[in-house]
C-alpha cells in the first residue's frame, strides 16, 4: 500500500491576534504573527520595525498587507492575501479596509482593453505593446528572479520564476488540508532506470501539480528551474545527485523527456509549464580547495566541449523544444557563461533555441564581484544583457540596470529584447489570455491532484526500476520471516534517501510520513527485525551475529558533497567502513545496500559482501523498493549510469582538469583502469540472452540505422533488461582526436515474462556516430563502423555498419578564445 501524508487541520488564512499601532500613530494594522502573508511583493524597504512597515503599507495605495523580517530589518509590501505560509521569524499584518486586487491574472477588468491583452492580435504585436509600457525604473525589477514584481498601473501581476523541481516541487508548502507535492527518486536514480519515459511521466506530474498550485492561487509560478543536464564528469562533484549520469546521450534523452513531459507542447493551445535547463555550460565545480563555482575559469578544449559538454543541450533544445535555459556561475575559457554572446549564439543560432535565459543566483553579479571580469555593476549588466541573459536571478539588474542605461553603458534595446523574451514565455503559458486560458484543459486542474495516489504510485514504480543489483552470491532474494538485523547510520532515516532540492515532504515539516528502510524491511519480511544505527563496530557485529540475515546500509547522505561543496574522497566514511567490515566478518548472509548521490567506492567490500544493491537516492518510496527487492517482490533491472571507480581514483586525476582524457581518463569512454563496476552494469534475479539475425547494416550519412534484437528471458522470474547499442572504436572514419573505447548511441529498457522473449528495435541516427576533431567540428564520416549490442555484462553482439554517402558536417564550434591558448586534449 502507498502511504500518503495524513491531513492536518487547515491553518486559517490569517490569525488576527492583536493590533499594532503604527509608528506614525495614525494607522492600526491587524497583526498575523509567525506567518508570511501574500505570495509576492510590490516593494521591499529597509525599515526599523514592524510599526514602520505598517506605516509604509498604509502609505502605498496598492498595499493591502506586509511582512516584516526582524533579523534583516526588511519590510515586504503586498497587494494580495494569498498563499499564506507559516514562518516563526516573520511578522505580518493587513491594513483594515483594503481590498486585494486579483494579482494572478493579467488583462482582467479595466486592463482587458489594452492592446497587449487583445487575444485577436498576433503574439509579437502584443509583446511589442507590453514592452513599450514598461518604464525605465521598472525594467530592472521585471527582469529579476526569482520574483518579478507586479506593475499595478497596467494590471501586470507578479511572477515567480524559479520553482526548483528536479524531482518534486520545492519552492512551495504543503496545501492547507495537508496535501504535499509528489516527490520522486533523485535524478541519479532516475538515470539508473535507463527509461526516459519515467522522466517524462514524472515531469508531466510535476507540471500538473504546479498548475494546481497556480490555480489554487498559492504559488504564482509556472516556470521550473529544472532539469539539471550537466554530466557527472568526476565522482567528486558535489551535485552528482542531480545528474542523470556520465554519458551525454543519457543526459540529453532524459532532459528531452523531462521537457516534453513538463511543457506538454502541442497538447493544448498553451504550455503546461516551462523548463529551465541548467547549468549552461561546462559546469561541474562547486568548491574544491578554494576554487569555487564563483571564481573558476573552466578550461575546456574544443574537442571536449563539442563531444562531451554540448550534446545533451543540443538534444534537449532541438528534439524537445526547451523554453528556458540557466547560464552558470563559472567562466569558460576566459569568459563568464552569462556574459558570453558566442555561447548564446550556439543556443539560438545553432540549436534553434527560442526561449528565455536566466542567470543562476546572481551569477551576473559574479562577473564583477568574484570573476573581476569587469569593474562595476553597470558593466556587469552590460555583459549579461548584451550577451543575451534575459533574467537576472539576483540583485544586479535591479540595482544597476537603470543607471547603466542612463549612463549609456548599455543600450535600452537590449533590455527591450530581454523583456520580450521573458514575457513571451508567460504568453505561451496563457497568462495574458484572460478569456482564452479559461478554455484550456489546464484551467480545470484542481488541488486534488497534488500528491494523489496515482502520482505516488508512479514515484514508487520508478524507485523499483532504479534498483541496481551489483552482486549476488545466492543470498538474494532473502527468505521472508527469518530474523533480520538492519544496520547502518541511514537505516532508519527517510531523509537520507531523498537527495537534494526535496521540497515539502510531510505536512509537519518532517519526513516521518514515509517509511525508512528498517521499517519497510520489517513490514515486507514479516519476521523479527532489529535495528542498529550507531557506529560502534563491535556492537554492530554483535547485532549481526544474533540475526539470520543482515541488511547493511552504507550511505554518503551526510558526506557525499552537495551544492556549494565538492568531495575530496569518494570512499565510504571511516566509521561506516569499520561497521561494514565488522559485520561482514561475522560471515552472516548479508546484502550491502548503497545509498548515495555521487558514487561510493566500496573497494574491498566488493569482494567480502555476499550481495550488493545500489539504490542511489531512491526517494520517499525508496525504502519500500529496497525492501521489496531484497525479499524478491521486485526483480531489480536498473543499470549503473556512472562508473564506480576505486577510491584511489581521486589521487590519479586533477578534479579541476576538465579534460575527459586527463589522468587515467573519465567515464566509460576513456577510463583506462579496471573499475569496481562499469557503466551499464546491473544484474537480475532472472537470466537473459540476446539474439539477432542482423549480420550487417548500411546507413546514409543523413539517415538512421535500426538495430533489431530479441531479448529472451531464460529464467523463472519476470524481469526487465536494458539493451545498449554502442559504437566501438573499430571505425573507418578518423579524426585527430582520441577515440573512445566505445560510445553509447542508443538504448531501450524492456520487460520480458519468464520463459518469453521480446523484440527490441533501437533507432540510431547516423548523427550519433559523428566524430569530433580538435577544432570542434562534428561530422559524419562515411566508412566502416561497428555496433556492439550488450546488456551491460555478459556476451555482446557485434554488427558491422557502413555509413554511405558524402561527409556531413553537423556543427562547427566558433571559439571565443585565441587559438594560441587552445587547451590540450
Amino acid at each position: 500500500s502507498l502511504p500518503r501524508p495524513a491531513p492536518r487541520s487547515a491553518l486559517p488564512a490569517m490569525r488576527l491576534t492583536l493590533s499594532l499601532v503604527a509608528a506614525g500613530g495614525s494607522t492600526q494594522c491587524s497583526v498575523v504573527p509567525g506567518q508570511i502573508v501574500g505570495t509576492s511583493q510590490i516593494a521591499t524597504k529597509p525599515l526599523p520595525d514592524a510599526g514602520a512597515c505598517c506605516d509604509a503599507c498604509s502609505a502605498n495605495p496598492d498595499c493591502v498587507a506586509y511582512t516584516f523580517a526582524p533579523k534583516t530589518k526588511l519590510c515586504f509590501l503586498k497587494d494580495n492575501l494569498q498563499g499564506n505560509t507559516t514562518q516563526d521569524d516573520r511578522q505580518s499584518g493587513v491594513v483594515p479596509g483594503r481590498q486585494p486586487k486579483d494579482h494572478w491574472n493579467a488583462c482582467a477588468g479595466n486592463f482587458s482593453t489594452l492592446p497587449f491583452c487583445d487575444e485577436s492580435l498576433p503574439e509579437e504585436q502584443r509583446l511589442a505593446d507590453l514592452v513599450t509600457r514598461i518604464q525605465d525604473n521598472e525594467i530592472g525589477g521585471q527582469l529579476t528572479a526569482r520574483q518579478s514584481p507586479s506593475v499595478p498601473r497596467i494590471g501586470l501581476p507578479a511572477y515567480y520564476w524559479g520553482t526548483n523541481a528536479i524531482h518534486g516541487l520545492q519552492n512551495v508548502g504543503c496545501l492547507k488540508d495537508g496535501q504535499c507535492p509528489t516527490s520522486f527518486p533523485a535524478p541519479c536514480a532516475m538515470g539508473a532506470t535507463f527509461n526516459p519515459q519515467n522522466v517524462e511521466d514524472m515531469a508531466e506530474i510535476l507540471g500538473v501539480e504546479e498548475r494546481a498550485y497556480y490555480n489554487e492561487q498559492v504559488h504564482d509560478s509556472l516556470d521550473t528551474w529544472s532539469p539539471t543536464i550537466n554530466l557527472n564528469r568526476d565522482p567528486r562533484w558535489g551535485r552528482n545527485v542531480e545528474s542523470f549520469g556520465e554519458d551525454p546521450l543519457v543526459c540529453g534523452l532524459n532532459g528531452a523527456a523531462y521537457t516534453r513531459g513538463l511543457q506538454q507542447e502541442g497538447k493544448d493551445k498553451y504550455l503546461q509549464a516551462v523548463v529551465t535547463l541548467k547549468h549552461w555550460m561546462s559546469y561541474t565545480v562547486e568548491d574544491y580547495h578554494g576554487t569555487t563555482r564563483h571564481n573558476v575559469d573552466s578550461n575546456v578544449s574544443a574537442w571536449d566541449m563539442v563531444s562531451s559538454y554540448l550534446p545533451q543541450w543540443e538534444i534537449t533544445v532541438k528534439e524537445a523544444g526547451a523554453k528556458g535555459v540557466m547560464c552558470s556561475y563559472n567562466m569558460v575559457n576566459g569568459k563568464p557563461t552569462c556574459g558570453n554572446k558566442e555561447l548564446t549564439k550556439i543556443l539560438r543560432e545553432d540549436f534553434g533555441f527560442t526561449g528565455y535565459i536566466t542567470s543562476d543566483s546572481d551569477s551576473c553579479g559574479d562577473i564583477w564581484k568574484s570573476h573581476h571580469y569587469v569593474q562595476t555593476g553597470e558593466e556587469a549588466v552590460r555583459e549579461c544583457l548584451v550577451s543575451g541573459t534575459d533574467i537576472d536571478s539576483g540583485s544586479t539588474y535591479g540595482q544597476y540596470l537603470e543607471s547603466a542605461m542612463s549612463k549609456g553603458i548599455v543600450n535600452k534595446s537590449f533590455a527591450a529584447t530581454a523583456l520580450h523574451n521573458s514575457y513571451r514565455t508567460r504568453f505561451q503559458l496563457g497568462l495574458f489570455d484572460f478569456e482564452g486560458s479559461k478554455q484550456s484543459k489546464y484551467a480545470s486542474i484542481t488541488k486534488e491532484v497534488v500528491g494523489s495516489a496515482a502520482h505516488q504510485q508512479k514515484s514508487l514504480d520508478i524507485a523499483r526500476q532504479a534498483m541496481v543489483l551489483l552482486k549476488n552470491d545466492g543470498v538474494l532474494p532473502a527468505k521472508k520471516g527469518q530474523k533480520v538485523a538492519v544496520i547502518g547510520s541511514s537505516a532508519n532515516s527517510t531523509e537520507d534517501l531523498l537527495g537534494n532540492y526535496n521540497g515539502p515532504i510531510c505536512p509537519n515539516g518532517k519526513y516521518d510520513c514515509y517509511p525508512t528502510i528498517y521499517q519497510q524491511v520489517a513490514a515486507v519480511s514479516g519476521g523479527p527485525t532489529t535495528l542498529y544505527t550507531a557506529t560502534d563496530a563491535t556492537a554492530a557485529a554483535a547485532a549481526a551475529s544474533t540475526a539470520d540475515f543482515v541488511v547493511l546500509v552504507a550511505s554518503n547522505a551526510k558526506d557525499g558533497g552537495g551544492e556549494g561543496h565538492d568531495r575530496d574522497a569518494i570512499a565510504l566514511a571511516a566509521d561506516q567502513q569499520a561497521v561494514v567490515s565488522a559485520v561482514l566478518a561475522t560471515g552472516k548472509p548479508a546484502v550491502l545496500v548503497l545509498v548515495n548521490g555521487g558514487i561510493i567506492a566500496i573497494d574491498g567490500m566488493k569482494d567480502t559482501a555476499p550481495a550488493i544493491l545500489e539504490a542511489f537516492m531512491p526517494g520517499v518510496h525508496g525504502a519500500q523498493a529496497v525492501a521489496e527487492t531484497i525479499f524478491g517482490d521486485n526483480n531489480p533491472g536498473g543499470k549503473m549510469p556512472v562508473t564506480m571507480y576505486h577510491s584511489s581514483y581521486v589521487n590519479e586525476v586533477d578534479f579541476l582538469d576538465m579534460s575527459m582524457v586527463a589522468g587515467p581518463g573519465r567515464s566509460y569512454k576513456f577510463y583506462q583502469g579496471e573499475p569496481l563496476f562499469e557503466f551499464g552494469y546491473g544484474l537480475s534475479y532472472t537470466t537473459f540472452e540476446l539474439r539477432s539475425t542482423q549480420t550487417s547494416l548500411s546507413v546514409p550519412a543523413d539517415g538512421t540505422a535500426t538495430v533489431a534484437v530479441t531479448v529472451g528471458n531464460t529464467g523463472s522470474m519476470d524481469g526487465d533488461e536494458v539493451v545498449f547499442v554502442y559504437m566501438t572504436n573499430a571505425t573507418g572514419g578518423k579524426v585527430d582526436t582520441p577515440m573512445p573505447t566505445r560510445v553509447l548511441v542508443g538504448y531501450q529498457r524492456v520487460s520480458v515474462k519468464a520463459g518469453g522473449s521480446a523484440a527490441v528495435k533501437v533507432d540510431v541516427p547516423a548523427a550519433r556516430l559523428a566524430l569530433v576533431d580538435s577544432k570542434g567540428v562534428r561530422k559524419v564520416v562515411p566508412g566502416a563502423y561497428e555496433f556492439m549490442v550488450t546488456r551491460g555484462h555478459g556476451d555482446a553482439l557485434k554488427i558491422p555498419v557502413q555509413i554511405t554517402g558524402v561527409e556531413k558536417v553537423l556543427f562547427t564550434l566558433k571559439p571565443w578564445w585565441g587559438q594560441e591558448t587552445e587547451f590540450l586534449i
